[in-house]
């Protein structure tokens, strides 16, 4: 059955197919996520800057 010799070869093969795919997937997740949270920071980049600025001025009356 293609080009294994028997049922278990074929079946390891499969369970070996799988395992690579689902840490193929974990990976693609966890990049995803890195980079989403990368993208996150660098939005709030910007707000956080303008706060400190803001708190660092003094008031002048």
């Amino acid at each position: 059955m293609f080009g294994f010799s028997d049922y278990a070869e074929y079946r390891t093969n499969e369970q070996e197919v799988n395992r690579r795919a689902e840490q193929s997937r974990v990976a693609r997740e966890r990049k995803e996520n890195a980079r989403r949270r990368a993208a996150e920071q660098r939005a709030a980049e910007p707000t956080r800057q303008a706060e400190a600025a803001r708190t660092a001025r003094p008031r002048v009356a």
